[in-house]
């Protein structure tokens, strides 16, 4: 058994995993569980907040028997700053000065507020004219780190590393399958991030701040029913036009037909910029299994094939673990319980 597991924070519920791999092609699922967001906030500077969730954290360890108490923990990506950068090839101390400049350019904010982090994600061909290499970069305000990491010291935890939920999503729907030109759409409360993974390469980042929560609210507007039937609508019609004659599946596409021009968007730039075709797209988070939502979209986008991610596809479960029906919903956690250091 690993000596730490992934915790993913979600504004409307939290995940737990934690796995033993073995090898590149497979891993155990030693531990797995999911809890409600009683608090629906990740203000963890909010004492309120943070009131509320101690008890369902710790509550969520002990069902899922998880007793490790090193954990890798999920940033939301609409509290970071990322982007793929094309840079020289150089050395690794002349990286670590250029990826500062880098910073400067993209982060809204003083750069003194914000912990800078990279990987280089394509090395540079050596073989190549131009030499060039890709490099991920993100920045996460500090205070809210702080804040995070206290909080998970209150609940008994030590925090060994934080990831954005893109690098997650990413490992665990890379981890042993075959590499492909995928399009990753993970749909979250919030926000739904966008990467296209080249084999396994992660060639393009995108952040909407369109998720859950805004199909909620456009459902509850368009019939004028409160939000928790519109969520209720939402989860059990979703884009199924033979329901309540359409009118939910009219009132979601409003929203939808957003994230879906964000989507044709990053597959036209990924043929441009990198002469390559998304030849799959894969749907992840709770958003992928609303009602229609896989159809609607192998019909938007025809000839791609469009399925339902599966973080544990190479997994087995260990011995008393169920692994969720719901797959989908456990890819950033997934991800982080796959981490390698």
């Amino acid at each position: 058994m690993s000596a730490y597991f992934g915790l993913d924070f979600g504004s409307s519920s939290i995940k737990a995993c934690q796995a033993t791999v073995l090898g590149t092609k497979n891993y155990t699922v030693t531990s797995v569980g999911l809890a409600s967001n009683t608090a629906g906030s990740l203000e963890f500077g909010d004492q309120v907040v943070t009131t509320k969730l101690q008890p369902v954290v710790k509550k969520l360890l002990e069902e899922t028997k998880i007793r490790d108490r090193r954990v890798v923990v999920s940033i939301p990506e609409s509290r970071v700053y990322s982007r793929i950068v094309s840079m020289p090839a150089m050395s690794d101390a002349e990286l670590s000065s250029a990826i500062q400049w880098e910073a400067e350019q993209f982060v809204p904010v003083p750069v003194a507020d914000v912990e800078v982090d990279y990987s280089i994600v394509r090395p540079a061909d050596p073989h190549a004219s131009d030499k060039k290499m890709l490099v991920y970069l993100v920045a996460a305000p500090k205070k809210y780190l702080q804040s995070l990491v206290d909080f998970l010291l209150s609940c008994g935890l030590d925090p060994i590393a934080v990831e954005s939920e893109m690098v997650a999503t990413t490992r665990a729907l890379t981890f042993g399958v075959a590499p492909t030109s995928t399009l990753i759409v993970h749909m979250g409360a919030l926000s739904t991030v966008l990467a296209i993974v080249d084999g396994v390469t992660l060639t393009f980042s995108y952040v909407t701040t369109v998720g859950g929560v805004a199909l909620t609210r456009a459902l509850s507007q368009s019939l004028s029913i409160p939000l928790p039937q519109a969520e209720e609508y939402k989860r059990t019609y979703g884009l199924d036009a033979a329901q309540l004659e359409g009118k939910v599946r009219k009132s979601l596409l409003v929203v939808v037909e957003q994230i879906a021009s964000e989507m044709r968007k990053a597959i036209e730039y990924h043929a441009t910029a990198n002469k390559s075709r998304v030849s799959r797209i894969v749907l992840s988070g709770g958003g992928a299994y609303l009602p229609d939502f896989t159809t609607y979209f192998s019909q938007a986008f025809g000839g791609t094939e469009v399925a339902v991610a599966d973080p544990f596809a190479t997994a087995k479960p260990g011995r008393g673990v169920i692994i969720p029906r719901e797959r989908a919903v456990y890819t950033v956690a997934a991800g982080l319980a796959l981490r390698v250091f």
